[in-house]
């Protein structure tokens, strides 16, 4: 197994994912569970969609690489894992600051409903935690969370302001996806018209007036382009639609993809290393680290998918 396991846990709101980009983008290696060893719910199993898939994580757990290795998540099967992890850190935040995170949040609805709000404020007041975590106040600004997680675990705290890897988020290309009623799809055609000076922020502007629900890639949109040619390559074509989009960078998806395609997109299915073999073959260069990354785009796809109905479409921009 890796020399050393740290596990950095929370209740909802509390950095989980923002620590793991963060790390990420210092150039650490991080798993983000929700992405990387989630369950699949499955009705006829019994399966809980909150467990982590014990043969994906004790594989990553027990690999010898790397050196340090930083798991970003909870699972209610959490404690079964334990004593794979050097150090297990609780990001802890108050009352005001879970309410408000949840509330403001735009890439999970979890917490916004009142009576799962209050759910997860009275866990917080219980102060649930693994036995032994170490609290992190989770309050303060994030580079300074993750500085204290890296002098926590002994490592060096490379600055956010270090060289960027090529596909971080920090690059200029992105990945977005807004779901739109279809009745205004003309309107989003029009505002793509790449003979229109200013098409991305208008195309951007008219999308989050009509977005129903909208998401954000965690890093660079060149890592989704890559796998959308990956994907295509394994069958799952995202690429091309019914409905026709006169920008290059931009993609419309529909129910049909939705019906053909979301069970096929689940990232516990997935070798992250053969992620990173292809995209290091693709663009010819190395790219540590970028298989999770990968794996991020592919559980984006599936939840971009997933409330698709035949009244609704996704917009996606790539680049």
């Amino acid at each position: 197994m890796a020399r050393r396991n740290y596990l950095v846990e929370g209740l909802s709101g509390a950095g989980k994912s923002s620590v793991y980009e963060e790390l990420i983008g210092r150039g650490y290696t991080a798993i983000s569970t929700d992405r990387a060893w989630k369950l699949s719910a499955d009705p006829d199993t019994g399966l809980d969609s909150s467990m982590w898939d014990q043969e994906k994580a004790v594989g990553e757990l027990e690999s010898p690489t790397p050196d340090v290795l930083f798991v970003c998540g909870s699972s209610s099967n959490r404690d079964h894992f334990l004593h794979y992890f050097t150090k297990i850190f609780n990001l802890r935040i108050d009352d005001d600051t879970m309410r408000r995170r949840l509330e403001d949040r735009t890439n999970n609805d979890f917490g916004k409903r009142p009576e799962e709000l209050e759910g997860m404020l009275e866990r917080n007041r219980r102060d649930e935690r693994p036995a032994g975590a170490v609290d992190v106040d989770a309050t303060r600004p994030l580079h300074q969370v993750v500085d204290q997680l890296l002098r926590l675990a002994d490592c060096g705290t490379a600055t956010s302001n270090s060289t960027p890897a090529p596909w971080s988020k920090r690059g200029s290309a992105i990945g977005r996806s807004f779901v739109i009623s279809e009745v205004e799809l003309p309107i989003v055609q029009a505002a793509a018209d790449p003979r229109s000076p200013g098409r991305l922020d208008r195309l951007l502007d008219v999308l989050s007036r009509e977005a129903i629900t909208r998401m954000e890639y965690s890093w660079s949109g060149s890592v989704l382009a890559t796998l959308l040619t990956y994907l295509d390559e394994q069958g799952i074509d995202l690429m091309r639609s019914r409905h026709k989009m006169r920008e290059d960078s931009v993609f419309v998806l529909t129910s049909d993809h939705r019906n053909r395609y979301l069970a096929r997109l689940d990232p516990s299915d997935f070798d992250g290393a053969e992620l990173r073999r292809y995209y290091e073959q693709s663009n010819e260069t190395a790219a540590e680290g970028v298989g999770y990354a990968m794996l991020d785009g592919i559980a984006f796809f599936r939840d971009t998918l997933a409330p698709l109905d035949s009244a609704s479409v996704a917009v996606l921009i790539v680049g």
